[in-house]
């Protein structure tokens, strides 16, 4: 598909820091559920995970990161645009349909838009299989969709929701499952060799819930990450 000018159709706030923008299309948009797509400014090219299933419409999560140059100048086109260009579609880290086995979507801070376009997409058929997304952010606050999230379970059975605190010093009414999302994630599971794995979250965590699940029995071919493609290990 050829570079795209969107008109910004809606921009509004998630909670604190976390900006939804909706993008219109004229067409239908040629990508797959988990994919992400590329903002175009000069030969500047902003990665952001699509938020939507396929559709007419593009969602995005934009969430300034402290102490970067790219953020601070992307925020600031943001601010000052009624469209964007864009290039899409981006990455190898999709689904088209439920796989064939029990799926768990692991999703840190913003990755959880990446997971929502999968989500979305694979509920407008039964779930197959139990499919569990735990989600993991700093303090409660982060939970942006976490009334969405809620919602989905309650569509579909199958479908089982985990939120994962990292800071519960931070979220003084906090009950739930605390520490890194990996980790929380790992401690719910006995048996890791026929389930399929979908992570989204810095390098760093990602490939620390590579290791931990390898560790564990799960195959390594069972895990999935736009990370192994932009930033792959030696």
């Amino acid at each position: 598909m050829p570079v795209l000018t969107c008109p910004i159709a809606s921009l509004t706030y998630l909670n604190h820091d976390t900006r939804k923008v909706l993008l219109d299309t004229n067409e239908t948009v040629n990508f797959r559920a988990g994919q992400y797509l590329e903002v175009v400014s000069g030969e500047k090219r902003y990665p952001f995970s699509i938020a939507s299933a396929p559709g007419k419409q593009l969602e995005l999560h934009i969430r300034p990161t402290p102490n970067s140059a790219d953020s601070d100048q992307f925020e600031a086109l943001l601010d000052s645009s009624s469209e964007l260009t864009i290039d899409l579609p981006k990455g190898k880290c999709f689904l088209d349909s439920a796989p064939n086995q029990p799926l768990l979507l692991i999703a840190a801070a913003t990755g959880i838009s990446q997971m929502k376009s999968i989500i979305e997409h694979l509920l407008r058929d039964r779930l197959p299989h139990p499919t569990y997304l735990y989600w993991g952010v700093v303090s409660d606050k982060d939970l942006y969709l976490a009334a969405l999230c809620e919602n989905w379970a309650t569509q579909d059975s199958n479908f089982h929701f985990v939120p994962v605190v990292s800071e519960p010093a931070d979220s003084p009414n906090w009950t739930g499952k605390t520490g890194l999302v990996g980790n929380a994630a790992l401690e719910d599971f006995d048996e890791l060799s026929n389930l399929r794995v979908i992570v989204g979250g810095s390098p760093n965590m990602v490939y620390a819930t590579l290791d931990l699940f390898v560790a564990r029995g799960l195959p390594e071919s069972n895990m999935t990450s736009d990370v192994f493609d932009y930033a792959p290990r030696s």
